[in-house]
């Protein structure tokens, strides 16, 4: 009678420290190929929203949609996204602040000017922005479990007599930002409110962006390519992820950085204008 040998105890023990070993090894490399996917998808996002966006423009003599989120047009500009709502028969219900499904926040991205160009909602969320299972500093109900992370900056808002108009006035496209990864966190309402605050030049930052990306974040710009780009200074990502936390360190919102911040010389060479707003102070975020 032919006896089956069975594994020892200490063999057993044996391939068990092996997996662990090789889990230990390949868990890094693992969660690096997950966050380089991540990117990738995220590069993707940012150039068919910059293409759509120049799209739009094309068909539009020229002209830019209005870089703010809104329910309407202003100055009879649409918008290139629409805040949160719903339908009730053939009206549309305004959902700005307050608890709002995920259906209501792609209905306001398909009622912006942009979607027609794009047609599917996908492409306005980073896989690595967690705020739509995590929500925001201010809580995780619904209304803080925002989806869309890419906004303009403000100094692209395009409605007002002041603003740019025309996207050909921008010189230099290749290296002027279009849109951004914006991690707003404010109390006003349920969604990413106007632009991306900054004030060039100025030496210290407004509102944060999003650090979706290994201390790093996307951008594209104006001539349709885009590009990742890595923070090389903590105090940077300091900001972004933590503004109470900043300020605790003596860098907080609109203070100027001492000693200066590398990362805000680039930001000041792509940004697309020499101020936030022309006449006017940045958002109170």
């Amino acid at each position: 009678m032919r006896r089956t040998r069975a594994f020892t105890l200490i063999e057993l023990l044996v391939v068990i420290a092996i997996i662990a070993i090789l889990m230990a090894v390949l868990m890094p490399a693992l969660k690096i190929a997950r966050e380089q996917a991540r990117g990738v998808s995220c590069l993707s996002n940012q150039r068919s929203l910059c293409q759509a966006y120049i799209m739009y423009c094309d068909e539009n003599g020229g002209s830019m949609p209005a870089g703010w989120a809104a329910y309407a047009p202003v100055n009879r500009i649409p918008a290139w996204v629409m805040p949160p709502l719903d339908y009730a028969g053939n009206q549309i219900v305004q959902m700005p602040t307050g608890d709002v499904t995920l259906q209501q926040r792609y209905n306001g991205l398909m009622a912006g000017a942009l979607y027609p160009y794009l047609r599917t909602v996908k492409v306005y969320h980073c896989p690595g922005d967690n705020r739509l299972t995590q929500g925001t500093s201010l809580g995780r109900s619904l209304a803080y479990c925002i989806y869309r992370s890419y906004s303009l900056p403000d100094y692209l808002r395009a409605t007002e007599p002041v603003d740019p108009k025309k996207l050909s006035s921008f010189k230099d496209p290749g290296n002027k930002m279009l849109f951004i990864e914006d991690i707003y966190d404010g109390g006003a309402g349920n969604y990413n409110h106007a632009g991306w605050s900054y004030i060039p030049f100025s030496g210290a930052l407004w509102d944060p962006l999003g650090i979706f990306h290994s201390d790093a974040c996307t951008f594209s710009y104006m001539d349709g390519h885009a590009e990742r780009k890595k923070w090389a200074d903590k105090r940077t990502i300091i900001y972004c992820l933590s503004r109470a936390e900043a300020t605790a360190k003596g860098f907080g919102k609109g203070v100027k950085f001492n000693p200066p911040n590398e990362d805000l010389t680039w930001l000041d060479e792509h940004y697309p204008g020499p101020s936030d707003l022309p006449g006017e102070t940045p958002l109170a975020r």
